[in-house]
Parts: structure tokens; sequence; C-alpha cells
């Protein structure tokens, strides 16, 4: 038997091997180009899309910089308006020309004739006829104008802004270094970019901007070849002998050219089959190995089981099985000996195991009646809620259940009946159904405890009382309310404190009299708060040495680390283990383990001004990404507060909340003053939603709501 199983163990081991090294060799031979392409393709397009960002900040500070230059220029036209006086004074003048920032300050008249400047060498030159005269741009109807000289990189890049004088025919002109823009485009300029930009590990990347190379690699291929390429495609091509991938991605005013040696994509296509196929041949050598090994071991053992199964039975133990099931030889043998001591067992083995068959039914309706899928509401984020019920040797009649009667509440319980065996277990089932069904209503914690009182001492002649905490959240706000009757054991955590006993009235069991008062209690709940309620058989559970367990090693198990409610529960129950030393429970543990999450989202409040712009914007943008949202949702919404911000009256006080979700976001300014509607003047704005509201405190509240994507 030996050889044959090991004859047909090489057949079957070496079939393995033919078909998984030829599963890999089809796999890796597959085109190569299309792995090249697709890597070349998804490297390319993350770089281009990293340059158009670049492009578009450059763009935008270059703007922002006219803009500046405009406003000063205007400034600057307006003093002079406001105080001509300050034209005959050099030194007022230069600390005009200091406020505003600028290097120099040239008033002329409508002949172009400089009357005043800063420095003062300016004075009498003909702005209009000097030769290097700078080429000026009309931005406005107002008569805005501005222009750049020399090199925006350069470190002397000045940059001029003209406009008409408002208390005389002439112009006004300033000049200032554009350090902002100066360093965005030091920054973005691809020429301080690392010294190789790498592809695969022998490759690189060729950088084009608007047909001028930028990137300081070298390859072997020309400009010329490398901007001839057609986008999108990879081609092959060699150059000094070697062959390469070449793949060209346009973007406008710029072009990424990969280039990648071609024996980089086959040599690692050749060697990563060489090591499957190497792999695969070490393992059916060591599985072949350990398999005939075992085959001797599990035969022989088989044998030496089965002869130390009949020692014991034939010295008396009928309740010893023979349970060797390695092959069909010892099934049968097994079964035919079971089979033999089976008919040897008297009537009353037969009337115990009738009353153990009970038993187990009892334990399989208690079991089957307890909810055990978690979470048990996967699409509710409010609140994460875990619960076990650990069965002793003797029936007893603890439960827990949970429902939520509507998409804002949660009802849970926990509950010991004070009996055991069958007629606990009935108990169990009638209370239950009775609970869940006025749990259905939706009522408060105290009606519910009280009506299933009453059903439950009606026809209860056989005294069985229960105790249970009831409980009911408000999953929005975290408000709870619960009664405690018959003085169930509660634990509180605060997020990041100790547990501390749940506070509660000592109500009255339930089943003893039918109209016992029950009352409620109540607590706040914030984010991250837990409640642990248990059962008697936690505390009651003792070691071999006959000492429980006792609420104090309770709370020591609580303290570890515990992430969810799942790992309290495993905190707990492993703790029992190795306290109970492998000594049974006398009596059901039932545990259950919620905390509250509040919405799923961030808020903020902040106290600022119509100036504070800037950091309302960072505010806004802090939280927003904190739930990942994307980029132009980011900018959409602080476009929207800046405009709105810019409507508002200079030095006014405004108060903003900030509510931020994975799908909306929500943003409120609060300002008093009297009616005043900025959105009447910014029309449409980037948001789904803009509204104003005027109340009678004479406060104005604007309200901004933007869809995630």
């Amino acid at each position: 038997m030996r050889r044959q199983f090991l004859i047909r163990l090489s057949a079957v081991i070496c079939a393995a091997f033919i078909v998984t090294a030829g599963l890999v060799y089809f796999q890796f031979s597959t085109p190569l180009e299309e792995r090249a392409e697709q890597m070349m393709k998804t490297r390319l397009l993350d770089m281009m899309d990293l340059l158009m960002h670049v492009e578009k900040t450059v763009t935008f500070l270059s703007k922002a910089n006219d803009a500046s230059a405009t406003d000063r220029a205007l400034g600057a036209a307006q003093i002079i308006q406001l105080d001509p006086s300050i034209l005959r004074n050099q030194e007022e003048l230069q600390g005009m020309c200091n406020r505003l920032g600028a290097e120099q300050l040239a008033v002329t008249d409508e002949h172009g004739i400089v009357e005043a400047a800063v420095p003062g060498s300016l004075v009498g030159h003909n702005l209009q006829e000097e030769e290097n005269a700078i080429p000026i741009i009309t931005l406005g109807e107002r008569g805005e104008e501005v222009a750049r000289t020399g090199d925006l990189e350069a470190t002397h890049s000045m940059q001029f802004a003209n406009v008409r004088r408002q208390d005389r025919p002439g112009r006004v002109r300033i000049g200032f270094r554009t350090r902002l823009e100066q360093e965005a485009n030091a920054e973005s300029s691809l020429r301080n970019a690392p010294v190789k930009m790498s592809l695969g590990k022998n490759g690189s990347i060729v950088v084009f901007r608007r047909g001028v190379l930028l990137t300081r690699d070298r390859t072997a291929f020309s400009e010329t070849d490398l901007l001839a390429l057609k986008p999108d495609k990879v081609v092959q091509r060699t150059a000094d002998g070697k062959s390469y991938y070449l793949y060209a991605v346009d973007g406008g005013w710029c072009r990424l050219v990969g280039v990648l040696p071609a024996s980089e994509v086959y040599g690692a296509g050749l060697r990563t089959v060489q090591v499957m196929v190497a792999s695969n041949l070490v393992l059916f050598l060591m599985m072949f190995g350990v398999v005939s090994w075992l085959l001797q071991r599990i035969v022989l053992r088989g044998i030496s089981r089965v002869n130390e199964s009949l020692l014991e039975i034939t010295e008396g133990d009928l309740e010893r099985k023979v349970e060797v099931m390695t092959c069909p030889e010892f099934v049968r043998l097994s079964n035919g000996i079971n089979f033999m001591v089976d008919s040897l067992r008297s009537v009353g083995e037969e009337r115990q195991a009738h009353v153990q068959r009970d038993l187990e039914l009892a334990r399989t309706i208690q079991s089957t009646a307890l909810p055990n899928k978690f979470p048990p509401f996967p699409h509710v984020k409010q609140f994460d809620l875990f619960a076990a019920c650990i069965q002793a040797n003797e029936v007893g009649g603890d439960f827990y259940d949970f429902s939520m009667p509507d998409d804002k509440h949660l009802h849970f319980l926990v509950a010991d009946v004070d009996a055991s065996g069958i007629a606990a277990a009935l108990f169990m089932m009638r209370a239950m159904s009775v609970i869940r069904t006025l749990s259905r209503s939706g009522g408060s914690p105290e009606s519910i405890v009280s009506e299933a009182n009453r059903e439950l001492c009606q026809g209860n002649r056989t005294g069985i009382h229960m105790s249970l905490i009831y409980g009911n959240l408000d999953i929005t706000t975290g408000h709870l309310e619960y009664v405690n009757a018959g003085c169930m054991h509660g634990l509180y955590c605060r997020k990041g404190g100790e547990y501390v006993a749940l506070p509660s009235c000592a109500d009255y069991v339930l089943g003893d009299h039918p109209d016992m008062p029950f009352h409620t209690k109540e607590e706040k709940l914030q984010p991250g708060d837990r409640i642990f309620l248990y059962t008697e058989g936690v505390l009651n559970a003792t070691n071999t040495r006959n000492v429980p367990f006792s609420e104090t090693r309770l709370k020591e198990a609580l303290r570890g680390d515990a992430p969810t409610v799942t790992d309290v529960l495993q905190l707990v129950k492993s703790s029992l283990r190795q306290y109970l030393e492998g000594e049974r429970l006398g009596k059901d543990v039932t545990m259950l383990a919620l905390e509250f999450l509040g919405e799923p989202g961030n808020e903020r409040e902040m106290e600022l001004t119509a100036g504070q712009v800037q950091e309302a914007e960072a505010s806004v943008s802090e939280q927003m990404e904190e739930m990942f949202a994307a980029p132009s949702d980011i900018a959409d919404m602080q476009e929207s507060l800046r405009r709105t911000f810019g409507e508002l009256p200079a030095g006014v006080r405004v108060r903003m909340l900030f509510h931020c979700t994975e799908k909306r976001a929500e943003m409120k300014l609060v300002f008093p003053a009297p009616r005043l509607n900025p959105l009447e003047r910014l029309g449409a704005l980037p948001v789904n939603e803009a509204r104003y509201d005027f109340n009678d405190h004479h406060e104005n509240t604007v309200t901004l709501c933007k869809n995630l994507i």
C-alpha cells in the first residue's frame, strides 16, 4: 500500500509542477509592449498633471502681481489728489513710496515730463521720449497699465504700473521688485528639478517646454527625433546598438517623452519566470517529502490509537470510542468496535442521553434567538455595538437584544432571568418576544419596561423574575435614556477615561408585581464615550481556588488597549479564560458594549473680522482635507467665502460655523449689522446652495452649502 501510494503521489506532483510551469510561462509571455506602455503612460501622465498644476500656479501669481501693481499706483494717485503738496516734499514722497512697497515713483505732467520722483534723479526726464521706455499694457477703462522689464527669473526684474493722475492731467508710475513671482518661477522651474527624472530603473523622462529642452538628462536620441514622435503611442527604436521603448505625451505648452531600455522590460519578465519555476520546483519537492513522511506517521499512529482504545474498553471504560478516520480501513474498524461497545450500554445511560438532548435543545433555542450579526446595522455610522452570550454548563436565562425603531434611535438591553433549565429558557423567549414587540412602538424606556412587566406578571405561576437594563440612544445627539430594573451591572467610560459605575435607580425586577414603578435616568454621550453592560455571571465566575472574578478584575481588563467595542469584549473574554484556569462557568455570561461615534464629519467655530479671510480659508481647507474632499470642491468653498467676505463692512465681527461630512460641506457666516445681504451683489457662487437670513436679534446669516464629489 505504501509503494502504490508513493507512485501515485509522484505522478500527481509531476503533473502539478508541469501545469504550474506552463501557467507561469503563459502569464509572462503576453505582449510586453502593452505592459511597458501602461507603465510609461501612467508615469508620464502623473508628471504632466504636476507640470500643469505648476503652470497654473505661476499664471495665477502673475495676475495677482499685475492687480497688486495697479492697486498701488491708484493708491499713489489718490494720495497725491488729496495732498498735492506731497510732490514738493521729497522726504514725504520717499515715505509714501516706502509704504506702497515700491522702489521707484514718478509723477509726470500731460507731456510726460517728470515733476516729482523717487529717486530724485528722475525729475525732468521725459518718460515718453526715453529710448529705453518701458512698453505699457492698458488693463482697464480707468487707465491702469502694467508692464515688466527684464527676465522674471532674473535678480533685478522690475514691474511697473501707470495710472492717470486724478488731480490734473498726467501720469503716476510706480515700480517694484516682483519677488513673489520670481520665487514661484524659481520653485516651479524644471531647471531646479532633480538631476534625473527616472522611468523604471534605467529609463528617463525628457521634458520640452514649447519645443525647448528643459531636462538635463542625455539620451541616445536627438531632440528632433523626440519632438517628431507621435503622442500616445509606444514605439520601439534602436540607437547605439540598443533597443528602446519611446512614449510621448503632449500637454499643450509642454511635451514629455519617456525613454525605457527594452532590456529592462524583457529582463524583468525572464527573471520572474526563472524565479517562479525554481520556487515551484522546490515547493513540490518539499510537498512530496512531507506527504510521504506523513503516510508512515498516520498509518502507524492509527494502529497504535486503536490498540490503546481497545485496552481501555477491555478494562471497563464503555464510554471510550475508537475514532481513527485516517483511511477507509480504519473507519470500518472504528465503526465496528464502537457499535459493539454501544450495544453494552444500559437503559440508564439512554435516559441520561435523553435529558442531555433536552438541555442541548434549550441551549440551541436560547442561542438562536439572540442576534449574532455584527455590525448589526452596517449602514449606520453613528455608533458601534457588539454583544456576546457565553453559555454555562447549566442552561440559564441571560440574553441581550437591540433594535432601531426608526433611523434616529437605538434600543438595546441586557437581561438576566433568575432561574435555570428549561423553565428559564422558556421565560427568556417569552420576555424577548414581549420586549421586541413593545420596542417597535419607539416609546420611552420607562413605558416599555412597565408594559413588559405587566405582560410577564400575567400567568407567571412559577415565580420566575428577571432583571434588565433597557436603554434608548438618540444616535444624532447622543442623548441616552435608560431604566435599570433589578440593579443590573453597567459601566460608563468617557472618551480616553476610566470606566465608572453607570448611575441608576434601584428599581424592582420584572415579573413580581404588575404595577411596580420604574424610573428613567439620562446621560449625554459625547463621540467616543462607551457603555459596558454585563450580567452577574461575569463577577461570579470562579477559578480553581473558588475565588470570584470580581468587579476590580473586570475594570483592570477594561483598561487594556481596545480600539473597538469588539476588542472590549475580547479583552474581557481573554481575562476570564485566564482567570478560570480551565474551570467551567457556573452561570451564563452576557455582555454588551456600545460606543457612541456621533455624526461622521467634523465641525469648527471661529470668531474673526471681515479682513481675516485667509485664516478662514485655511480652516476650511484643513477640515475638508480631513474628509478627503476633492481639491476643486475646496477651491469652490474658499472662493465663495472670499467673495462673501469682500462684500462685508470693514472691521465687522463674523462668527463662522463650518461643518463637513464625506458628502456635504456647510458654512454659516453670522455677523451683527443692519439688514445686509451680500448675496444680492455677488451673483452666482460655485456652491450648490446659498441663502440669507435676518433674525430679530439683528444678526445676518449667510449659509453656503457644497455637495462633495
